[in-house]
C-alpha cells in the first residue's frame, strides 16, 4: 500500500467519543508527505486521569472546535485508507461519527496486529517498541501527530519486510481477543488505555464478552472510577494471564 493516512487520537475522559486531540500523517508513493494534528473541544470535559497522560486541559481545549465542526475541514483524510497503532482509535472515529452523525465509512488497518503477525518473536508491539526495533527516531508518546508519524514510518517498515506486500491479518473474533489478551501482557502490566481498549472492545462483541463474562464484568468495574490503580491493574493482569492459559 503506497498510499493511506496514519491517525492518531488522543482522549479527554473515558467515553471513546471523547477526542481531545487528533494527529495524522499522510503517505503517497511510501514516503510521508504532510503531518498535521488538531486540539478538539471533547464531549464530556476533561478528567483529570487522561490529561496527566497527555497533557491536554481544559485551558488547551476550550476555544476549539468540536469534532463535528472539525471534520468540514479534514474530512478528507478519512476517504484515504485509514492506519493507527491498535483498534482503540477505530472506536474512536466510530464514536465520532455516530455522535454527530457523519456516516463515516472507512478502511482501517491496525498496524499493531500486522506487526504481531510479522514479527512473533518481539517481546511486544507497542509504538514504542516497535520505533527502537526499526531503528527510527525517537519520538513524543501520546502527542497524537508524532504518534501518527511513528506509526506511518512503522507501517512503512512493515510493507518493507513483506517487499511491499501487505498481509492485514484476517482472524475471527475468539482470534481477535486472544490478540488483545496477549498484546496487553506483552510487557508484564496493565495500563489504563489497554483496560479501554479491552472494554470497548468487549462492549462492541457481545458474544466474546459473554463466553469471557468475568473478564467483562471485571474490566468495567475497576474502570468505574475513571482510573487503573496499581492494586487494580494486577488484579486485571491476573484474570488475564489465567485467561490466556485458555485460550
Amino acid at each position: 500500500m503506497q498510499e493511506f493516512i496514519a491517525i492518531d487520537f488522543e482522549t479527554a475522559n473515558p467515553q471513546r467519543v471523547s477526542a481531545c486531540a487528533l494527529g495524522y500523517a499522510k503517505v503517497c508513493n511510501c514516503e510521508i508527505i504532510e503531518t498535521n494534528g488538531y486540539l478538539i473541544k471533547p464531549v464530556g470535559g476533561h478528567a483529570p486521569f487522561q490529561s496527566k497522560i497527555h497533557g491536554i486541559k481544559e485551558e488547551h481545549t476550550f476555544d476549539k472546535p468540536e469534532f463535528g465542526e472539525l471534520f468540514r475541514e479534514i474530512q478528507n483524510i478519512f476517504n484515504y485508507p485509514l492506519v493507527a497503532h491498535s483498534l482503540f482509535d477505530k472506536q474512536v472515529l466510530n464514536a465520532l461519527s455516530d455522535h454527530f452523525d457523519l456516516g463515516l465509512s472507512f478502511e482501517y488497518i491496525d498496524s499493531s496486529a500486522v506487526a504481531k503477525e510479522q514479527l512473533p518473536n518481539i517481546k511486544n508491539c507497542k509504538l514504542k517498541t516497535l520505533v527502537k526495533y526499526f531503528g527510527l527516531p525517537a519520538f513524543k508518546h501520546h502527542d497524537a501527530t508524532e504518534d501518527s508519524i511513528a506509526c506511518a514510518k512503522i507501517f512503512l517498515k512493515l510493507q518493507e519486510n513483506e517487499k511491499g506486500k501487505l498481509l492485514q491479518p484476517l482472524m475471527d473474533e475468539a482470534s481477535v481477543f486472544k490478540g488483545i489478551v496477549m498484546g496487553i501482557l506483552a510487557d508484564d502490566e496493565v495500563n489504563y488505555k489497554e483496560a479501554y481498549e479491552l472494554l470497548y472492545w468487549l462492549e462492541d462483541h457481545t458474544e466474546i464478552a459473554a463466553q469471557h463474562r468475568n473478564i467483562y464484568l471485571t474490566t468495567k468495574e475497576v474502570l468505574e472510577d475513571d482510573h487503573l490503580d496499581k492494586i487494580e491493574a494486577i488484579e486485571m493482569k491476573t484474570l488475564l494471564d489465567n485467561a490466556l492459559k485458555t485460550l
